[in-house]
């Protein structure tokens, strides 16, 4: 995706030094390392700084200035000299290798977001983990010659597991953009839309309409057992009662068979076989009516459950409706519960979907990042760009808290938290995320919103324990 020159060449750029950018690179360029530290790191890594789309080398990790003079407009007299007390932060993200796409998006999208701001408080150093666990590492190590006040990303778990150890052993805080709430701890904070807050927050809601015997039909993997625990949990926060569990292949062979094992379908078509032969015993008028009516049925009985949970999407959820409305799973009588990925306008000519609820951010600034996206780079953005945005945003906030910024543990877990693209979140102090869901449900028409996201967080509970 080609880089705009508008927000390349705007004034705010020669107050970063490194902005969008400067690249870390790994591997990507074949320069011999002018310094143990660069050879160690790996093998023929060199920092160097790029023009969009245009990788030079200019300097090494030994540099003593960052300031680079060969990108085009940095030091045009016009936009006057990078800023000497600018913070710097630090973007991992995955921009080469197999998601090397999805990183330059994220990138566009950091990009961007330091361009609206307009700030002249940041440094933007970015760098390449090339999508992987080692990548990372050495990408996170690699940062360090710049100095950085703060890392954002990286964006895939195994990836923040990698790099870290980097960043606490340097006391530098993380925001990673991965959605696992595995990698959060203190000092590793999760941006990304954790499914486990989408599920308490919809089970919440449907408690709050009545809703207390639950099911949960999942995928046999790691996401599909962490689903499991996220709705144990929820439920048994709100006072339900979780009644049935069911795993289908994640490559949808034998969903019908998890179907039926969800639904009792076997039972509860023995249960209508014993019902017909006791009327045919009686053989009365009103039994042999009865019988009459039972014969276009396959199975009879209610459901254990009036709400069920299912963290699935796209072609495979489809397939799954269909089952759950053959087994006599229906809207009338259970109510479909998922993730935000159900924003999804196909979803509405599925039957069993209908009225369904799932939690997501707010919609109302997502159209708005969309059309600025569009408008700069000329393409649609990736469903995660927000969390690049909402990530420099975060840190552009952060920085303007005071003449030098402030990049602590205290700033960045503030409890009255922050507001993004993708609405309002905070931090906790063991990294994981709280964020301002909205309930939307499926309707024949679209989806709309039937509980909205809140607007303020709640202020913790004061201790009322006094000190001697």
């Amino acid at each position: 995706m080609a880089r705009p020159c508008r927000p390349c060449r705007a004034p705010w750029i020669s107050s970063f030094a490194l902005l969008a950018a400067v690249t870390l690179s790994l591997g990507a360029c074949k320069t011999t390392p002018q310094s143990d530290t660069a050879g160690d790191a790996g093998g023929g890594d060199t920092i160097v700084v790029v023009e969009p789309e245009v990788i030079e080398p200019v300097f090494t990790e030994d540099s003593a200035n960052f300031v680079a003079d060969p990108i085009t407009g940095i030091n045009e007299p016009a936009y006057g000299d990078p800023n000497p007390s600018a913070r710097r932060v630090a973007l991992l993200l995955p921009l080469s290798g197999a998601s090397s796409g999805l990183g330059h998006d994220l990138l566009d999208a950091a990009t961007l977001a330091l361009f609206d701001i307009g700030s002249t408080g940041i440094e933007l150093v970015v760098a390449d983990t090339q999508g992987t666990a080692e990548g990372a590492a050495m990408a996170a190590q690699l940062v360090l010659a710049a100095d950085p006040d703060l890392i954002v990303g990286p964006l895939f778990s195994h990836s923040v597991s990698a790099a870290a150890p980097v960043a606490r052993q340097a006391g530098i805080n993380m925001i990673a953009l991965s959605s696992d709430l595995a990698v959060a701890e203190p000092g590793v904070y999760v941006l990304g839309i954790a499914p486990e807050d989408q599920v308490e927050r919809v089970v919440a809601h449907a408690a709050n309409q009545g809703h207390l015997r639950f099911a949960v039909l999942a995928p046999q993997t790691r996401f599909g057992q962490r689903m499991v625990v996220a709705m144990e949990e929820a439920v048994a926060r709100v006072g339900g009662t979780v009644t049935a569990r069911a795993f289908y292949n994640p490559d949808g062979l034998g969903i019908d068979d998890s179907v039926k094992e969800l639904t009792a379908y076997p039972a509860r078509q023995a249960d209508l076989e014993a019902q017909i032969a006791e009327l045919r015993l009686r053989g009365d008028e009103v039994s042999l009516a009865a019988i009459e009516r039972l014969q276009d049925e396959d199975a009879i009985g209610v459901m254990a459950f009036d709400a069920l949970l299912v963290p699935e999407s796209g072609s495979l959820l489809r397939q799954l409706s269909a089952y759950l409305g053959y087994y006599d799973v229906n809207p009338g009588q259970t109510r479909l519960l998922g993730l935000a990925s159900w924003n999804d306008p196909t979803l509405i000519r599925e039957p069993v979907m209908k009225g369904a609820w799932f939690a997501s951010t707010p919609d109302t600034s997502r159209a708005w990042f969309t059309d600025r996206f569009i408008g700069a780079y000329d393409g649609d953005p990736t469903r995660l760009a927000t969390l690049a945005y909402d990530a420099m945003a975060l840190a552009a906030a952060l920085t303007s808290s005071g003449a030098q910024g402030d990049f602590s543990e205290r700033a960045i877990t503030d409890w009255r938290g922050f507001s993004g693209v993708d609405g309002l979140f905070r931090f906790e102090d063991d990294g994981k995320p709280e964020r301002g869901l909205a309930v939307m449900e499926i309707s024949t028409t679209g989806v709309v919103v039937v509980d909205p996201a809140p607007t303020s967080f709640e202020p913790p509970a004061v201790s009322m324990l006094v000190s001697e």
